[in-house]
């Protein structure tokens, strides 16, 4: 019987056992894979000149997203670089210069970068294009590879921006290019094409990062070249491509209402003929260098689609910073903050990425580490300043409610120093040497022609963003949010005016039964503008009067399920934010 008892039981655990080991046995869903990432970054280029590449229109705007918003938080090359290498802003990277003590190539921290972060991620990692300013001439060895770089392919100064001839270190080899004939952007986005079939027979994810020197100013010169102006140098094939574009001329075109800018604006000598005559040519060349990355890109997508790669890869489509085309009396530069200088385009398509979209949110390239390092799955070495945009594509009415800081270092290219915070609405800058300042309302000016620093009826937003900027100019990781409004919904149910026969509801039932009284409380509450909420794309309605309340009417919520509602907060000095609060309907 003791026998018996013992293979009863040793039967019941090898039944209770045998569907488990035979669940175990099946064949197991593979985890979803990560995506590639092919960042593609150019040098110089505007918002405006997007209109001319068709390709990257139709293969990335048309099938993703394009942000609208988006801002260099320090337009120069190098600190622009570096802010989408770490996250992070300059005055917390340290290289707040393209040369000297304070910036270039040898000033980063290399060995604590995006590229190191994604290989310890697992990522297989390629470079092609331009590194950082000062790479080439700034280190001793001019063969080294940064750290985090598995294949390395990188033009070296000072040949960088010469488009008929460059030197090149590929993997620790430094050779001549162009001899051949071939263009520079050609070279370079036929190589970045190479790398992605020879990435593609690797099991590992890649990430690929091409930086095209165009549209920057570089040689050779051409002869229609002005004499007074370096501009850049087209392909054969686009030269002349544009030479009866017109050059845009916008009220803020010249000296003209530059009185009220700050002296180093203000001061600027008023345009020649041969001046508008140069700016054009320099414009028109821009435009007709870009049509050879326009073929790159094209390029890309196309070896992306015929390796099987495009429907896994995560494209990133963006500048370092703008540029200047006579705005404020500027001919040929960037750094100034003002529009031309700090927008820059951003478009993205890929996994997890809406198409045909246009996100409208101020965004700026501090996010785009974190928005790689969230697809990639990676984590970064850096207290991060930005946030990832995928949150913003995933809930497209999502506002942060976030300002950027601007800033110059401590001056950079004829330009004092300088910081600044932008926001949906204005822009304030102050002038470190001279105590300057100006502000600008966007919404009603919005090619900064008025600095309203002695606006009376502005006084109390220069003085709001004058402390907020004292607070954000130094800030790290979460303190750089700081200036988010603090708001918050309050929803209360409305009792009836008439007695109505009295529901049977059960004991502390929460869920809501009338209709309801929407409105906003918080400390921030009379900066408060205006406030539109909605439920889903639904809207509720819109509120400009404290305490912005609006009624909704209990019918026009859905019975029985949980919702979310949310108000959109724009304040008086220019900030949005959204803020949600979840309300549970009862069953009819």
């Amino acid at each position: 019987m003791r026998r018996l008892s013992t293979f009863l039981v040793l039967a019941a655990l090898l039944a209770a056992a045998a569907p488990t080991a035979h669940a175990q046995d099946q064949p197991q869903a593979p985890p979803p894979a990560r995506p590639n990432i092919v960042f593609v970054m150019t040098d110089d280029q505007t918002v405006e000149s997007l209109r001319v590449m068709s390709k990257v229109r139709g293969a990335l705007t048309a099938q993703g997203t394009n942000f609208t918003q988006a801002i260099a938080t320090y337009p120069l090359c190098c600190p622009s670089r570096v802010t989408y290498l770490t996250g992070q802003y300059s005055h917390n990277h340290g290289v707040i210069h393209n040369a000297g003590p304070f910036g270039g190539y040898l000033h980063l921290d290399n060995s604590n970068t995006l590229p190191v972060w994604l290989q310890r991620a697992g990522y297989r990692t390629v470079h092609v294009g331009r590194y950082l300013n000062g790479y080439g001439t700034q280190n001793p060895n001019r063969a080294e590879i940064p750290p985090g770089w598995e294949d390395w392919n990188s033009t070296v100064d000072p040949t960088t921006f010469t488009y008929n001839k460059w030197m090149m270190n590929e993997n620790g080899h430094l050779f001549e290019a162009g001899a051949d004939g071939e263009f520079q952007t050609d070279y370079l986005g036929r190589r970045a094409s190479e790398e992605i079939a020879q990435a593609a027979a690797d099991p590992r994810p890649f990430f690929l990062s091409v930086t095209f020197p165009a549209p920057h100013s570089g040689g050779p010169r051409d002869p229609d070249d002005p004499p007074s102006m370096q501009t850049p140098s087209p392909a054969p094939r686009h030269r002349d491509w544009f030479r009866n574009e017109p050059l845009p001329r916008a009220r803020n075109f010249g000296a003209a209402n530059r009185y009220t800018k700050p002296q180093i604006v203000a001061d600027r000598r008023r345009f020649t003929p041969e001046d508008v005559a140069s700016i054009q040519e320099n414009y028109q060349q821009e435009l007709e260098s870009l049509l050879s990355v326009d073929d790159a890109v094209g390029g890309l997508v196309n070896t992306l689609e015929r390796t099987g790669e495009l429907a896994n890869t995560l494209i990133i489509y963006t500048s370092d910073n703008g540029f200047f085309h006579g705005e404020h009396g500027v001919r040929d530069s960037k750094v100034l903050p003002y529009e031309p200088g700090i927008r820059i385009p951003l478009i993205m398509r890929g996994p997890g990425v809406p198409a045909a979209n246009r996100q409208k949110q101020l965004v700026g390239n501090v996010d785009l580490a974190s928005t790689i390092l969230e697809a990639a799955g990676g984590t970064a070495g850096r207290l991060q300043d930005g946030r990832s945009l995928f949150r913003l594509m995933r809930d497209r009415s999502l506002e942060f409610g976030r300002e950027f800081v601007i800033e110059n270092g401590r001056g950079v290219n004829s330009i004092p120093q300088y910081r600044g915070l932008r926001n949906n609405r204005f822009l304030y800058v102050r002038h470190d040497r001279t105590g300057e300042t100006e502000l600008y309302d966007l919404r009603k000016d919005p090619l900064q022609i008025k600095n309203l620093e002695d606006s009376d009826p502005y006084m109390p937003i220069r003085r709001a963003m004058s402390r907020r900027l004292r607070t954000l100019q130094r800030c790290r990781g979460r303190t750089c949010f700081k200036s988010k409004p603090s708001v918050r919904v309050a929803a209360r149910q409305i009792k009836p005016k008439k007695k109505r026969k009295k529901r049977r509801t059960r004991k502390n039932q929460t869920c809501v039964s009338r209709d309801l009284r929407l409105s906003l409380f918080g400390k921030d509450g009379r900066r408060v503008e205006s406030v539109r909420y909605t439920v889903g794309r639904r809207r509720l309605g819109t509120s400009r009067k404290r305490p912005f309340g609006v009624r909704v009417k209990h019918r026009k919520l859905r019975a029985g399920r949980q919702l979310t509602i949310r108000a959109r907060v724009t304040t008086v000095d220019g900030r949005v934010v959204t803020t949600d609060r979840r309300v549970t309907t009862c069953p009819r």
